[in-house]
């Protein structure tokens, strides 16, 4: 079952592909190509190697993909990973009355 969380990862996954291709057409973000464009250049080479296909697509494949990976390491470490003296006060006062 796919959580909001991981839907959203898809979705702007999906955004991030499409704006990743704005500096390969025009000189806006040419300095943050190498960060902005990762799903273009990961979908380009991957038309390369398979001599086949279209880049556009891949790139929107593999931002998704790159996003719903994201937002399940996200939701992993929210549900998991336990940082002490961060919780609310209500519930620190509810442990010092042993509820």
């Amino acid at each position: 079952m796919i959580s909001s969380r991981q839907k959203k990862g898809v979705f702007w996954g999906i955004i991030w592909s499409f704006i990743a291709w704005i500096p390969y057409y025009t000189e806006y973000l040419k300095n943050v190509r190498s960060l902005i464009g990762v799903p273009a250049a990961l979908g380009l080479n991957l038309e390369l190697a398979l001599n086949r296909g279209d880049a556009f697509v891949f790139s929107i494949l593999l931002g998704a993909g790159i996003g719903f990976f994201a937002a399940s390491l996200l939701e992993y470490l929210y549900s998991k990973v336990k940082i002490i003296g961060l919780s609310s006060s209500r519930k620190k006062r509810l442990l010092r009355r042993g509820l």
